[in-house]
């Protein structure tokens, strides 16, 4: 078992954003089942040490891609779902509408960014208008996006295009995302889930 799990225990861990999403996946299920990670380990004939660090993400991978970038299809949709589930506090900028495929979502830890004209029929989320007569729209300049916090601190930033799906934790996606929101929240007035 040692020579099986020895890069996993190494001293250097990494972790991509695939992992790192897995690794939740796992701890929920995980708890769901009322396992400990001694208990899991024990089940799967592994160290705990090693169920601690799949549920990181950990892995001595030299590439630690920060992005994953899919068609549309299982493998977004289920990274979809997690980040759902896993936030902490979840930013939406959608000045036309929120993508269907967000779901799981509670007005407490959730914030959409619409256009004033724009008919989000979702109880969900708390709702931000961006006013036309502002002249404040940043569509130009931005993408909608959805920022994803996570409990540990780090986030992900989610864009939605018609044939596929960008998750992302690059430090200068996650710097645009956050001055993005924090320039939204000045110009946009509140509207509570109806």
């Amino acid at each position: 078992m040692i020579g099986r799990d020895e890069h996993l225990l190494s001293p250097t861990p990494k972790a991509s954003l695939c992992n790192r999403l897995l690794g939740i996946e796992l701890r929920r299920v995980r708890e769901a089942a009322g396992f400990t990670m001694a208990d899991l380990a024990a089940r799967s004939s592994q160290f705990p040490a090693v169920v601690n660090r799949l549920e990181k993400g950990l892995t001595n991978e030299l590439v630690t891609d920060p992005t994953v970038q899919c068609a549309w299809g299982p493998l977004a949709t289920s990274m979809v779902d997690v980040l759902c589930r896993a936030s902490e506090r979840i930013d939406i900028f959608a000045p036309l509408g929120i993508n269907p495929a967000l779901g799981r979502l509670d007005a407490d830890r959730c914030t959409a960014y619409v256009l004033e004209s724009a008919t989000v029929d979702r109880r969900d989320v708390t709702l931000r208008v961006l006013q036309h007569a502002a002249g404040v729209y940043p569509g130009i300049e931005h993408h909608p996006l959805t920022r994803f916090s996570l409990p540990d601190g780090t986030a992900v930033v989610f864009y939605a295009y018609v044939h596929a799906a960008r998750f992302t934790q690059e430090p200068d996606h996650l710097l645009a995302a956050h001055t993005l929101f924090e320039q939204l929240a000045q110009f946009t007035r509140h509207r509570r889930p109806r």
